[in-house]
């Protein structure tokens, strides 16, 4: 069997791995992401989509920063609830997505000469911040998570990376379970929703 066809094969199943315990919230999920991470990389490296490359390396940094914070994050450094996205970190993240789409976007086109600036700029900027979200438990992570997925789908069919493509129209099956489970969680926690409207994650890093 052909060696990439190995490699992308197994950064497909670690991956799906990785977000079906994100979605019941099982610890393991961050692990499984480093791994899923690495092996993506190198996937990414060979298909010539750089920025997709490099976001690898940021999302194993955000996968040990999750893990830590679904053990500690939660009240009195306990196990971290689910919440809902407070408005001033949503108009934080928007301002930031904006910033990043363009950032990237440039760089892409002027730099690595991507064959895709826009669409690699949006998915990099907008699967950063799905991933710090989901690394803070916020319900709203699995909506970003969705668009990204339906963008990602797009670009993979275009570059014929098709257990790739396979493995991200699972992820949006996955992703929309997750909402919904997560905001089940969310509807039977006993912490009041006042106060976790005022547990602005910015606030604590």
């Amino acid at each position: 069997m052909n060696l990439d066809l190995i490699l992308e094969s197994t950064a497909v199943v670690t991956g799906i791995l990785c977000v079906w315990l994100n979605v019941r919230q099982n610890i393991w999920t961050w692990p499984t992401a480093i791994i899923s991470s690495i092996l993506f990389a190198i996937v990414f490296y060979d298909a010539r989509l750089y920025t997709t490359m490099l976001l690898q390396g940021l999302f194993i940094g955000i996968s040990f920063y999750g893990w830590k914070a679904w053990l500690t994050g939660g009240p009195e450094g306990g196990i971290l609830n689910v919440t809902r996205l407070p408005q001033r970190t949503g108009l934080v993240l928007l301002i930031l997505a904006c910033m990043g789409i363009l950032g990237f976007a440039l760089v892409l086109e002027y730099i690595t000469h991507s064959e895709f600036p826009i669409l690699e700029g949006v998915t990099t900027t907008l699967s950063i911040i799905a991933s710090w979200m989901a690394a803070r438990k916020i319900l709203e992570s699995w909506i970003v998570w969705i668009v990204t997925d339906l963008i990602y789908v797009g670009l993979y069919l275009i570059t014929e990376l098709y257990l790739t493509l396979l493995l991200y129209i699972l992820y949006l099956g996955l992703a929309t379970r997750g909402f919904y489970e997560w905001r089940t969680s969310y509807q039977k926690s006993s912490v009041p929703h006042s106060l976790l409207a005022a547990d602005d994650p910015l606030d604590r890093g």
